[in-house]
């Protein structure tokens, strides 16, 4: 512990926070956010996952649920500066040769 918080702090390492596009999500990730400023380290980049805006769902309920997040995510890209990436929701593993094309 000695050795890695000085390196959390350091300019080799980057916090990325990732949350969903709801409101408990966002409120918890904003809160570890402060926590992390707190103990000195920046976390300058959200990930939004999951996300059935960004899927384009042509269901309707699904169609719903996916307007809802659209205030989560101008939450988070005002709060950000538009720092952030929104990953659409896939019913796929995203991993390997997949998630290099992200």
């Amino acid at each position: 512990v000695k050795r890695l918080l000085p390196r959390l702090k350091s300019e080799e390492t980057e916090v990325i926070i990732v949350a969903l596009p709801e409101a408990t999500p966002v409120y918890e990730a904003l809160r570890l956010e402060e926590d992390l400023k707190r103990a000195q380290i920046a976390a300058k980049w959200w990930v939004i996952n999951q996300s059935l805006y960004r899927a384009g769902t042509t269901n309707q309920m699904l169609t719903v649920k996916a307007s809802n997040e659209v205030e989560w995510i101008n939450n988070v890209d005002s709060h950000t500066d538009g720092h952030f990436a929104l990953i659409a929701w896939s019913p796929d593993d995203i991993k390997g040769k997949k998630l290099l094309e992200l």
